[in-house]
């Protein structure tokens, strides 16, 4: 009985022996394997740039139209045909400048007739009035000739104002941008005639977050850019006017932006707004071209050198931006002054593949080094799962 135990025992040794060693070289093939396919992966050419430190703004972004905040219609103000027309459209005024005359005979006889009416009350007047002082007239009767030399005053500048009203004049310095009648015309009481703007007075009205309200200041530096012009033509701005209160519905305070030089850009025209909340002097910064996005995250390969073999490999990092502008951005952390990032070439890329650079050697051949790298990226990022991957421009 002990016998048999004793060999039962051998067997189940000898066999747990050989699983394990089975086990030990079936591990060991599938690393060979690994390593061996490894070796033949071909390197993805790539272009780098190194991770810098510069200057960077916070800027915060914005559209609004330009609008003139001096524009006003002007209205005809008695009813009489137009006999001298004195501006075109496009013509700058000042403020009082004669623009239109309108026929005025009536208007002239009636002043004229109110003037000679009240200079003969006022001698009347004068009259009663040195009588009243001897005690010749009762105090009723220099009353009612003050009250007869008043009312002859209120005739006369009516007949003033209907007479002075047949010149249409402008009410603000500025351009001409409509006119709407021509000599001939029977001008209405009333009817808009002409468009005065002043674009001087042009500025874009934003409405910006309120927990940007702390950084914000009068006269702060902005930048204006339109569509139309090219994003290249940046117009200086800055912060005119800063609303008092918070627009409590939409948690927002309404910014003024007024215009140092209008240039090419006019009231009606949208532009983006830049307002520059502060500026960094030295930041760590890498390029949004390097930039891929996964899953609503934003990450950047990182080459990796092997110190044995000089392989040269990636690594996917995250990037958390903590400022950005038009060419670069400031990660919270994850980089260092120095280091190598992709930013060009990065379809294909995924954790630990093999690149190489321009220049560098083919594996294999001597020569047929591309002279460009595509940077017309769509691809897919392979991790645990596959995501869509596209390059930040």
């Amino acid at each position: 009985m002990s016998k048999t135990l004793i060999l039962k025992g051998l067997l189940l040794l000898c066999s747990l022996v050989i699983a394990g060693c089975d086990s030990g070289e079936w591990k060991e093939k599938g690393s060979k394997d690994k390593s061996k396919k490894q070796s033949k992966a071909k390197p993805v050419l790539v272009e780098l740039a190194e991770v810098n430190v510069g200057p960077i703004e916070k800027v915060l972004e914005r559209s609004a139209p330009l609008e003139a905040e001096a524009q006003v219609q002007v209205n005809a103000r008695t009813s009489n045909p137009a006999v001298d027309l004195l501006v075109e459209e496009g013509d700058k005024v000042k403020k009082g400048q004669i623009l239109l005359r309108l026929e005025n005979d009536r208007q002239k006889n009636d002043f004229d007739s109110a003037k000679s009416l009240l200079d003969k009350e006022q001698i009347d007047f004068l009259r009663q009035e040195n009588l009243y002082k001897d005690n010749l007239i009762s105090e009723q009767e220099y009353r009612n000739a003050k009250f007869s030399l008043s009312q002859r005053q209120l005739s006369f500048e009516e007949a003033q104002r209907q007479f002075e009203y047949t010149e249409v004049r402008a009410p603000i310095d500025g351009t001409i941008t409509m006119r709407d009648v021509k000599v001939g015309d029977q001008v209405s009481s009333g009817g808009t005639i002409f468009e005065i703007i002043d674009f001087e007075s042009t500025v874009a009205v934003i409405h910006v977050p309120e927990q940007y309200l702390p950084e914000l200041k009068p006269n702060m530096e902005a930048r204006l850019i339109s569509s139309t012009l090219g994003a290249d033509n940046i117009i200086p701005a800055y912060v005119k006017r800063i609303s008092p209160i918070v627009e409590a519905r939409a948690g927002t305070v309404k910014v003024t932006v007024g215009v140092n030089e209008l240039g090419a850009l006019r009231p009606g025209m949208w532009v983006d707004v830049e307002l520059v909340l502060n500026t960094k002097r030295e930041a760590i910064l890498i390029p949004k071209k390097s930039i891929i996005y996964d899953n609503d995250q934003t990450y950047a390969f990182k080459m990796h050198i092997n110190s044995t073999n000089g392989v040269k490999s990636v690594k996917r990092q995250l990037v958390l931006p903590l400022n950005a502008d038009k060419v670069h951005i400031e990660p919270t952390n994850g980089f260092d002054v120095g280091e190598k990032i992709v930013i060009a070439g990065q379809s294909g890329l995924k954790e630990d593949s093999l690149i190489r650079e321009l220049g560098d050697p083919i594996p294999g051949k001597t020569n047929a080094v591309p002279s460009t790298v595509s940077t017309n990226v769509s691809t897919s990022l392979t991790t645990s799962t596959k995501a869509s991957v596209k390059v930040a421009k």
